[in-house]
């Protein structure tokens, strides 16, 4: 999350690639990657003011 809010300038685009549910029993794999859609699409829409 660091990373994600340490980035300046503005986003334009990011993708969340290799999530396998099949793979993924626990659900891990998709709460980390809903966690960081929802990181980025906040970076994405509000910059450096995003919480």
């Amino acid at each position: 999350m660091r990373i994600i809010h340490g980035i300046k300038g503005r986003i334009v685009g990011a993708d969340i690639v290799e999530l396998n549910p099949d793979r993924d029993p626990m659900g891990m794999t998709a709460m980390v990657a809903a966690k960081l859609t929802k990181e980025i699409l906040a970076k994405m829409l509000y910059g450096d003011s995003a919480v």
